[in-house]
């Protein structure tokens, strides 16, 4: 018998939503058409809203949106509301027994009642799951509403996925099917839920979450509809500092935009081969027809999912109209892509429509020509077209044109100084000429130069990109406008360092011409004697290093201060007039020799032990007000571990260290930080804890929920004369009945701590996950590398490169103890 949800009984029983016919934005049911039916209406378009706006997923049952709600919900700091626990806190029963009670009829009117008022009365500073009630007209006549002032996203899923995941007939598999759509008739936003291969088979609503691997699942979703909502809410993560590339794209030098056809994205592509090709990616609309819009989200998806940069559209069918141009680009910003090129030539018309709609979205306007004109780059029209986008307020400007000659070169560079002088105010400019005789062009182009990849074939397309990324920054080299940095690791004892395994690998992949070292120091003297080069790139800083190296530093990053403890060295050089020119312009002229004046401090440790912590811990896990860290050592690396956990959202962090006094002074440092700033220096203010435990018979302090986070940090060498530490977890400790995650940093070899958790997992089956410290490593690695030279992270090559080495040297006894998903 086939079996039927109460999702599909509110399909049959509701009556069909009306559209709002508009002939502007022609979006049809399963695509886009031109006819002028079936479209969204304006208050769908908007997507300019209060920055706490709470965000409303809708969606089918299946599409995931509980999952990605609890993940979003993480990612904001927000609470997260469910409309089925809504409902019985309103009526004070659950949806079956209310049913079951007072029949359908009454169930589906309070069903919209209810779930109206529980938007209306959260409309800040929530994560909202509409279930059922997003099926009827008079919901989605009110979710069209409620668009006008909150980000509505339509959660979409293969349907083969979601019939397997319920177990439903063909018959309610095309019920379902056909109500689906209208979702986005009511929402602004929509995102497709990719399938997550750290998933278990099954529901991902109705697994079993005491399962110890169960915080392995949705891994990558978490960490894809994260940066999603973040981007819809304009909610950056806080791993920013001046050297970061999570600063805007226009601020980064020789930064290349990947060319992908959107035809190529619906074949068997290995995206994931695709992961440093360029800094962000342009999707280039090469065809479009009735279905193409589920089939854009799904790629937009894969790009966000296996190559991780920034997304920009481009639309490149030339045959298509502008109903269908402004369709096209509305759909496009309904999946929150960052950037959305505007056609100069055949789109102008659209701008002041499009900035209306952007939201988040940044506007390129482009011209793009595909046959050489007469005038070709001192054609005045070129400079009335870039005046003209930047008086609609486009973000940016991009010219491409096809080079005739070589001598174009110096055409191209007689455009970039018109604009530049006529330009105003100043917007970043993109100038380059298309084709083999380009390519000096190209490489000369310091902002969104198009690239290809070995496995995207050009086909036909005579102007479509040559050069890969890692090609123009050979080149760049080549031609001494980038310079072979040397750097290195230092520290007391690098000698069983991976660092450089993973960054020369990193540079290998990127086509960058630098080396990475190591180089035992015994006095600080020795790293200054490393700034006589001028050639030299920076520094890793590991034990003793990294708390002294605070005082030796002319500047900080915000998280090195708050932290207490340097990680990353980075020279700052001189001008040609003697001068050290600021923070920013040093980020800019990265790759670079010259003369080094000073030293600026920055820490990526704390980025790994986050990105660890928060893609393990479970929903169940998920960072409350109650929730409890702990961080084994008082070291420089629990410093950063606690600054994760602080960063995390966690308020009450406990230290434990052999050392009491040192324990106290990590305490002591972050309670008085956040007394100097009369807050906490986490993403949410108030309330902070950081306390010592002074011995491993203590109980856990009364009043505090048992640890769901533990970062070991116990020094496994002799280090200043300290012999080895060795840790284990007190029993009176490890009552989580959650479980939770713990983090040891040590990998060279199985510590006692790691041993133990294992086998406390086996003997009880409460979830504890343990994460190998080489897992941390290497995302302060990813980060490191990227704060070094200011290019996206080969974080696949760095992790082969490192399981590759350890398997040879055995750091670990069974490499298996790697997850399974790695």
């Amino acid at each position: 018998m086939t079996r039927h949800s109460s999702e599909e009984r509110a399909i049959r029983s509701a009556p069909s939503s009306p559209y709002i016919p508009n002939r502007t934005l022609a979006l049809g049911h399963d695509g886009v058409r031109t006819s002028g039916q079936n479209t969204p209406s304006a208050a769908t378009t908007n997507r300019t809203f209060h920055p706490d706006a709470s965000v409303v997923l809708v969606g089918i049952r299946g599409s995931g949106k509980r999952s990605l709600g609890l993940i979003a919900a993480a990612a904001l700091g927000r609470r997260f509301i469910t409309e089925d626990h809504f409902f019985q806190l309103t009526t004070g029963f659950s949806r079956q027994d209310f049913l079951k009670n007072h029949g359908s009829e009454l169930f589906h009117q309070s069903d919209v009642e209810v779930t109206r008022k529980m938007l209306e009365e959260n409309k800040h500073h929530c994560v909202i799951d509409c279930g059922l009630g997003s099926m009827t007209s008079s919901l989605q006549d009110y979710l069209r509403l409620y668009c006008m002032t909150n980000p509505v996203v339509y959660i979409m899923r293969d349907m083969v996925q979601i019939k397997s995941l319920l177990n439903l007939g063909d018959r309610s598999v095309k019920l379902l099917e056909a109500g689906d759509p209208s979702h986005r008739k009511c929402s602004n936003f929509e995102y497709y839920n990719l399938q997550d291969d750290t998933a278990d088979e099954g529901s991902d609503e109705t697994a079993d979450r005491s399962s110890p691997t169960y915080s392995f699942k949705l891994r990558h979703a978490q960490e894809d509809f994260s940066r999603f909502v973040r981007q819809i809410t304009n909610t950056a993560p806080n791993y920013s500092s001046t050297f970061s590339i999570d600063a805007p794209l226009e601020t980064r030098a020789y930064t290349h935009a990947l060319e992908i056809p959107l035809s190529r994205l619906t074949d068997e592509l290995d995206i994931s081969a695709l992961e440093v090709a360029g800094d962000l990616v342009d999707i280039i609309i090469d065809k479009w027809n009735g279905h193409m819009s589920k089939v854009f989200s799904k790629a937009v998806a894969s790009v966000r999912r296996h190559i991780g940069v920034p997304v920009c559209v481009t639309n490149r069918a030339t045959e298509l109209g502008i109903d269908l141009r402004m369709a096209i680009i509305n759909h496009a910003l309904r999946t929150g892509v960052e950037y959305v090129a505007i056609d100069l030539d055949r789109e102008r018309n659209l701008i002041p429509s499009v900035l209306a709609m952007k939201g988040p979205s940044r506007i390129i306007g482009t011209v793009q020509r595909r046959i050489p004109t007469g005038q070709d780059w001192r054609d005045h029209k070129l400079v009335e077209l870039a005046q003209a986008a930047v008086s609609a307020k486009c973000d940016s400007v991009r010219i491409i044109v096809p080079a005739l000659s070589r001598n174009d070169l110096s055409s191209v560079l007689w455009l970039r100084e018109e604009l530049q002088s006529k330009l105003k105010p100043t917007v970043p400019v993109t100038i380059f000429a298309s084709g083999s005789l380009g390519r000096a062009s190209q490489m000369l182009n310091t902002h969104m130069t198009s690239v290809t990849h070995p496995i995207l074939k050009a086909g036909n397309d005579q102007f479509a990109p040559i050069l890969t990324s890692a090609q123009l920054l050979q080149a760049l080299g080549s031609s001494f406008m980038l310079d072979a940095l040397q750097f290195c690791i230092v520290g007391a004892n690098v000698s069983q360092s991976l660092s450089p395994v993973m960054h020369n690998a990193a540079y290998e992949a990127t086509g960058l011409s630098h080396s990475y070292t190591l180089k035992n120091i015994i006095s600080w003297d020795e790293v200054e004697a490393l700034a006589a080069d001028d050639c030299f790139g920076g520094a890793s800083v590991i034990q003793p290093w990294k708390v002294k190296a605070m005082e030796k530093v002319s500047s900080l990053s915000h998280h090195a201060r708050a932290i207490g403890a340097v990680n990353t060295l980075i020279p700052l050089r001189k001008d040609a007039n003697g001068r050290m020119p600021p923070l920013a312009t040093q980020a800019y002229n990265r790759n670079q020799a010259g003369p080094i004046a000073a030293w600026h401090g920055d820490n990526t440790d704390f980025i790994g032990i986050k990105v660890c912590l928060s893609r393990s811990l479970s929903p169940r896990n998920v960072i409350q007000p109650k929730t409890t860290g702990l961080v084994v050592g008082a070291g420089g690396m629990a410093r950063a571990a606690v600054y994760a956990m602080l960063q995390l959202g966690c308020k009450n962090v406990f230290i434990y260290n052999r050392t009491l006094a040192n324990a106290r002074a990590v305490a002591s440092h972050f309670m008085s930080q956040s007394s100097r700033d009369g807050k906490a220096p986490s993403s949410a203010a108030g309330g902070l804890n950081v306390l010592v435990l002074e011995n491993l018979e203590q109980a856990w302090p009364s009043g505090f929920a048992m640890p769901t986070m533990v970062v070991s940090c116990v020094t496994h060498e002799r280090i200043d004369g300290n012999t080895e530490a060795v840790f284990k977890m007190p029993k009176q400790w490890l009552e989580s009945p959650s479980g939770g995650v713990v983090v040891e940093m040590a990998y060279n070899h199985v510590t006692a701590l790691v041993q133990q958790i294992t086998q406390f997992r086996v003997e009880t089956g409460i979830p504890w996950v343990v994460v190998p410290g080489v897992e941390t490593l290497i995302e302060q690695a990813v980060a490191q590398f990227e704060i070094m030279v200011g290019r996206r992270g080969p974080r696949s090559v760095m992790t082969a490169a490192v399981k590759s080495v350890m398997n040879d040297k055995r750091y670990l006894t069974d490499f298996g103890s790697w997850r399974a998903s790695d």
